[in-house]
């Protein structure tokens, strides 16, 4: 798989990381190197005596180093990677390593495990595991009703006082009704509060109180769907329960039927949170036109298990997590990762970018974030506060949008086709689709 290097520093763990990588793409700096059709290879003499082999399996990408980092992928890796890309007659066409080769059979050999396991359980072994997992989830599930009877509480009297002063109680207000939802196994209803108080503190955010506003009365309008989940839809449901914090299991979602495409990686963000990194990867599907939503966590220093790319494609099989809008979903089975030479399909107006959000809120009233294609567009003169349709419809950006002097700059006050993510008021650009070129905003023009 032929990666750009900004594709390839897309996939460090860290800024850092990628710099180091950066620095390691010399030749000087490497021996030993080669590759095959799934592979490639080399040792990299390091402050020890023994130089650190340094190896990446380049149908996914996955990556593997004797060096004693923690980050994943390392910046050997990156820096093997990254050197491939720069100068590919490097690498000698040969047959992989002992060293090689037993990396690659152990990954077979624990894929194929996964696999058996998933099949090796007795009907009656997992008639016994399902009941203990009801069982569990029934005590669960009480616990989170008697933390949305103390959040519905606390909201009406936030209600009868007002926002005039929440700031004045500082974030103990907001941290200490949280901690009980987290205490009461609502964790993720949880964190979405902890940010919702933070939006009082955000002075630079133009109406933070009519923002704040609408976000706490979705989250009461959740707390009152969790006391009637019963009577809503079987997708809605499951909507509901994993806003506040019930997960879905891997196996579970897998086992929902696939849809098969040809999925291109066009948009992709990363956030961190008391030390937790997610990563958003946006799919779009060539012939099902269905939006896919990759998402990733790691902690600390780790690297994300599947290391994806935006401007790469793929023929994949995806399912997707049960939900009354499927977004989110899990790579079933995927070719070789290559880069994209499918164009981005033509993208639609705003004003049917709003009647197919307008559409998706009927479905999933609770939805965040909804993707977004969007053609023509100009940014104001410093890119900061909204884009311009052709029509002149002006269409704000999100506050969090950091980057508007770079995406004017790009522009140079001519049309461009941005992707992003619409939240019913703003938009957080992701991706630009410029000149015949996709630039993912996170990595290839501003980091």
């Amino acid at each position: 798989m032929a990666l750009t290097a900004d594709q390839i520093l897309s996939l460090a763990p860290d800024p850092a990381s990628a710099k180091a990588g950066s620095q390691l793409a010399t030749a000087s700096k490497w021996d030993q190197l080669g590759r095959d059709d799934r592979a490639l290879w080399g040792e990299c003499q390091g402050s020890g005596k023994t130089p650190y082999r340094t190896q990446i399996d380049t149908s996914e990408p996955a990556f593997k180093c004797s060096c004693p980092s923690r980050k994943f992928p390392c910046k050997h890796g990156l820096g093997l990677y990254l050197l491939l890309s720069a100068q590919p007659t490097l690498f000698s066409r040969a047959s992989a390593p002992p060293w090689v080769n037993d990396w690659l059979q152990s990954r077979q050999q624990r894929q194929e495990k996964k696999a058996e396991k998933a099949v090796e359980a007795t009907p009656a072994q997992a008639e016994a595991a399902a009941a203990q997992t009801r069982r569990r989830e029934e005590k669960r599930e009480e616990n989170v009703s008697r933390g949305m009877a103390d959040l519905q509480t606390w909201l009406h009297d936030l209600a009868r006082e007002g926002l005039a002063s929440v700031r004045e109680r500082g974030p103990s207000f907001w941290d200490g009704m949280a901690a009980r939802l987290v205490d009461t196994q609502a964790g993720v209803l949880g964190a979405r509060l902890r940010r919702a108080g933070a939006m009082c503190f955000h002075t630079m955010v133009p109406g933070w109180e009519r923002r704040l506003a609408n976000e706490l009365a979705s989250i009461y309008v959740l707390s009152k769907a969790w006391q009637g989940i019963d009577q809503l839809p079987a997708g809605l449901q499951r909507d509901v329960r994993a806003l506040v914090g019930f997960a879905v299991s891997k196996e579970e979602v897998l086992a929902e039927a696939p849809l098969r495409d040809r999925w291109l990686v066009i948009a992709q963000r990363t956030n961190e949170e008391e030390r937790i990194r997610s990563r958003a990867t946006w799919l779009y599907g060539v012939t099902s036109e269905r939006w896919a939503l990759l998402l990733q966590y790691a902690a600390g220093s780790q690297g994300f298990d599947h290391a994806v790319a935006v401007g790469t494609e793929f023929d994949g099989d995806l399912c997707f997590y049960p939900s009354a809008l499927p977004l989110r979903a899990l790579v079933l089975h995927q070719s070789p990762v290559l880069p994209m030479h499918t164009p981005i399909p033509a993208p639609a107006g705003f004003p049917t970018l709003l009647e197919r959000y307008a559409d998706a809120l009927a479905v999933q009233p609770f939805l965040e974030a909804y993707p977004v294609m969007l053609p023509d567009v100009v940014p104001d003169p410093g890119g900061r506060t909204a884009l311009f349709d052709a029509a002149g419809t002006r269409i704000p950006l999100n506050a969090a949008f950091r980057h508007g002097m770079h995406l004017a700059a790009l522009s140079g006050g001519h049309p461009l086709s941005v992707i992003g993510e619409w939240d019913g008021e703003s938009l957080l650009p992701l991706s630009v689709w410029h000149g015949g070129r996709l630039y993912n905003i996170e990595t290839d023009l501003f980091e």
